[in-house]
């Protein structure tokens, strides 16, 4: 069974228990429950290459449940993605601070800068987990492809590094710290390591992962704790597709907008990939939008 049969199969079992939930007394939600409306594209019929758009109900339980946050570095190279990150640092900590409130575990991944943390409490508590008995071969690594995204092609060109200035900035010094403004508590988690974060979900009984942050066509697919190897691991993985950014330069193929780049990204994973949320399901509202995303 792949991991579209998995997701299908978790699918319809979300469904019939937010029924169940909804319907019974004393199966009300509770305080940490999370309701979702999970968004995906099928491909009907099979083979076809056409899709069409699906949306389920999910409630998961926030304490079986973990949020990660790839790549949110206080400066990177890319003075354009230093500024869309900031506009979009406010609402992903009031993201954080709800999910922290459910009882979701909060893992910060600003990758490359564990040694600017080695003395706090949540590092400590990343590196202590125990080794888990089901650590999957791969895990450590990075992941290119899912077998499902080999038939497709990659919606974006990213050979340029995705820098959509203007000049384009040089690759140079980066601040690998957090963004501030996104809080990091004692009670979290700090880890780059996709085999310090799978101890840390088995320890704590952990099946649903939630991913945000930076650049979804790079880091948030591929790291070693990213979308891929959540998914083909058997996770209940989304992404928050409203608090995530790419890295596309509209003068490269397809020649579209930087925001109309991160929507094809966000296609090409709700197919192949896992499906998406969005931050107002939990916080209400609208869903998180950049200032110049017409």
């Amino acid at each position: 069974m792949d991991h579209h049969d998995r997701w299908a199969v978790r699918t319809v079992l979300s469904a019939l228990l937010a029924a169940a939930a909804a319907t019974c007394i004393g199966r009300a939600e509770t305080p940490s429950s999370l309701t979702w409306t999970l968004r995906k594209r099928v491909e009907v019929p099979a083979g076809s290459g056409q899709y069409r758009t699906v949306e389920e109900k999910a409630v998961w339980d926030g304490k079986q449940t973990a949020v990660i946050v790839c790549d949110m570095w206080a400066k990177h190279w890319c003075a354009g993605a230093v500024r869309r990150g900031a506009e979009m640092a406010p609402r992903m900590n009031q993201f954080l601070g709800e999910l922290r409130r459910r009882g979701v575990l909060v893992i910060h991944a600003p990758s490359g800068g564990m040694e600017l943390y080695k003395d706090h409490p949540a590092r400590k508590r990343a590196q202590s987990a125990p080794v888990a008995p089901n650590l999957p071969k791969g895990i450590e690594t990075w992941c290119n492809w899912l077998e499902a995204e080999k038939k497709a092609k990659y919606p974006i060109d990213q050979s340029d590094g995705g820098c959509d200035d203007e000049p384009k900035c040089p690759q140079g010094k980066m601040d690998l710290h957090q963004a501030p403004v996104l809080e990091i508590r004692d009670e979290d988690a700090i880890s780059d390591s996709g085999v310090e974060i799978w101890n840390l979900m088995e320890q704590r009984a952990i099946a649903n992962v939630i991913l945000l942050g930076v650049h979804t066509n790079m880091c948030v697919l591929g790291r070693p704790f990213g979308l891929r190897n959540m998914a083909r691991f058997g996770k209940n993985v989304v992404l928050v597709r409203d608090l995530t950014d790419t890295m596309y330069n509209p003068r490269a193929w397809p020649y579209v907008s930087h925001f109309r780049g991160t929507e094809l990204i966000v296609e090409h994973i709700e197919k192949h990939v896992c499906p998406t949320v969005t931050s107002d399901q939990l916080l209400g509202g609208a869903p998180f939008r950049f200032a110049a995303d017409r």
